[in-house]
């Protein structure tokens, strides 16, 4: 089966009252993931910050059932300091998630677009993210979608690739 954002997978801006259900869903897909040192579990207030700011946690629906999330948090200079980064306007990609029978479904290339566009209508210069040097897959969505790779740093724990994505001006 195809599944599309916006023709049968919903799209709802998360609001604080869905926090339970958000942690719940990260929980579970951390405890089935094989490789656990490619994701950094993230804090209640990592996702309670972009819930509260620029409404930047994305939750996708298939029907009834909550298959993925993403965290875009912007406005956040402090967290960005150890990215070594050029200064600019940056939105983080903090999260993308998407449950185990639905991966491989390109969704997260279409969370990618879907995150551009909000980049673009909030008026960013730029979307950082990391990722693991061993996720292969992520990073290969995050090149297919025109990432490009800046360096690797000790985050979150570990190694992480930083890739940035230039949003383009409005004209």
């Amino acid at each position: 089966m195809q599944y599309l954002l916006g023709d049968n997978i919903d799209i709802c801006i998360a609001t604080i009252d869905d926090l339970d259900k958000i942690l719940d869903f990260q929980k579970g897909i951390i405890d089935r993931m094989p490789h656990k040192e490619f994701f950094t579990p993230l804090t209640n207030q990592e996702f309670i910050t972009p819930i509260e700011g620029k409404d930047n946690v994305y939750l996708l629906y298939y029907e009834e059932e909550m298959m993925g999330l993403a965290v875009a948090t912007c406005d956040i200079p402090d967290v960005l300091a150890e990215y070594d980064l050029p200064d600019a306007n940056y939105m983080l990609i903090d999260s993308i998630m998407i449950s185990e029978p639905y991966r491989g479904s390109k969704l997260q290339q279409q969370l990618l677009d879907y995150l551009y566009n909000r980049a673009y209508i909030l008026d960013m210069d730029y979307i950082v993210a990391t990722i693991h040097p061993d996720n292969i897959y992520s990073l290969n969505s995050f090149y297919n979608k025109g990432y490009e790779f800046l360096h690797v740093s000790q985050l979150h724990g570990g190694p992480r690739c930083v890739l940035v994505k230039q949003v383009i001006a409005k004209e």
